[in-house]
């Protein structure tokens, strides 16, 4: 059948139509996006490359080449760790570190003179070192300490050289692919694990301080600390240490304050909070371009009404009072009333009043003699029984009362 519109309904325009499709689409095409972006980013690119030589050996990671089920574990079991995310030229600020761990740090963020200068003076007032890599090289940046590591160690020739600290307990080592031999030139050298031909483990005395030497970091990484006694010579390296707290390095993996030369982003690095941030600056553009567009016609300007509240009230008395309807009135603002009162107490809007003012006084503790009188009355007059104003003024002063005292 045709004919026009019926009045008051709207239909769009060709025009309008388009702008609400491209404003889908627009909506559609960045949803999409950032999906996109989220899946690039899970897929860590990083961890697929890693291997025994070049896998980031961070406490914090939790990759099978991360040190992080170490760290734990020696939280969890009551040793003082921390980490370390300061230079170790600001290591004298920590004087409550005692032992210092530095697993495998990148060669591009590698101390420089400046803090191996400041870390050997700290090591010579009593402290330790404990350095697991599988590439060592000093010339006597610690004390009188010579270390170089030269070719892998076969893992069938590993053996315990003597019985020390570090190989109580210790009979049985897995050791990883990068596991190499250690020639440690120092007087107080002494060589605990390894063969005829060098060191897997090795420590060495400057004065007061001690360096423990352990070429392999399979040892302690999350991917091999679990295998043979790898987990019992995890612990012997910790056996005998001063007091203090056992600091984990990870500035030098990138972590803390102008870590590796980037300021704070460094602290940032390897998580979504880069994505997260323009994620949100491109939703915010999104926004504001959506707020900022008109997708369907204009709105007609808001009228500002004419007259008051107070001026409605005003008129609405004066017509019920000539009109003689107080029974208009009443109902008006009792059966109101009655119904939030009802649902206040959970109870049916066609109950009797006695058993409204029974369960609504016990509820809200209101005298039930004076309740039930008030809506048998307000009853009668909303049904037409005649009142005057002063006890109808009366009447609805105290449902307004009680209205206040219940919260309804």
């Amino acid at each position: 059948m045709s004919g026009n519109p019926a009045p008051g309904t709207w239909h769009p325009t060709p025009n309008e139509m388009k702008r609400s499709t491209s404003a889908v689409l627009l909506v559609l095409v960045i949803f999409f996006f950032l999906v996109a972006l989220n899946f690039l980013f899970f897929v860590d690119t990083q961890t697929a490359q890693e291997n025994e030589q070049t896998g980031n050996r961070s406490s914090y990671r939790t990759t099978p080449y991360g040190t992080q089920a170490f760290y734990t574990l020696l939280e969890e079991t009551g040793y003082p760790v921390t980490r370390l995310e300061k230079p170790y030229n600001e290591i004298t600020d920590r004087d409550d570190i005692g032992t210092l761990i530095l697993i495998t740090l990148p060669e591009d963020s590698s101390p420089g003179k400046v803090e191996f200068d400041a870390l050997n003076d700290w090591l010579e007032g009593g402290k330790q070192i404990i350095i697991i890599d599988q590439t060592v090289h000093l010339n006597k940046e610690l004390g009188d300490i010579e270390a170089n590591t030269t070719f892998a160690m076969p893992k069938s020739e590993v053996k315990m050289l003597q019985p020390t600290r570090y190989t109580f307990a210790v009979e049985h080592l897995k050791t990883g692919d990068a596991a190499s031999r250690l020639r440690l030139n120092s007087h107080s050298a002494v060589y605990h694990i390894g063969d005829d031909n060098g060191a897997l483990l090795a420590d060495a005395r400057v004065k007061a301080g001690h360096v423990v030497f352990l070429t392999d970091p399979y040892i302690v990484a999350n991917n091999g600390i679990k295998e043979a006694d790898n987990l019992i010579l995890a612990l012997n390296l910790l056996a005998e240490r001063p007091q203090g707290k056992i600091a984990f390095d990870e500035f030098h993996h990138g972590y803390g304050s102008h870590a590796a030369g980037e300021g704070v982003l460094a602290y940032f690095r390897g998580t979504p909070v880069p994505w997260i941030f323009w994620q949100g600056v491109l939703i915010a553009a999104v926004a504001a371009y959506t707020f900022g567009r008109r997708f369907a016609r204009p709105l007609p300007l808001r009228r500002e009404r004419r007259t008051t509240n107070l001026e409605f009230v005003s008129s609405m008395a004066t017509i019920t009072r000539l009109a003689r309807a107080t029974d208009l009135a009443m109902q008006n603002v009792y059966w109101d009333f009655r119904k939030r009162l009802c649902r206040y107490c959970g109870l049916p809007s066609n109950i009797e009043s006695a058993k409204l003012a029974t369960k609504a006084a016990r509820r809200a503790r209101l005298d039930e003699q004076q309740l039930a009188r008030l809506l048998t009355v307000c009853d009668q007059v909303s049904r037409g029984r005649p009142v005057s104003d002063a006890e109808l003024l009366k009447l609805v002063t105290r449902i307004r009362e009680i209205e206040s005292q219940i919260g309804i």
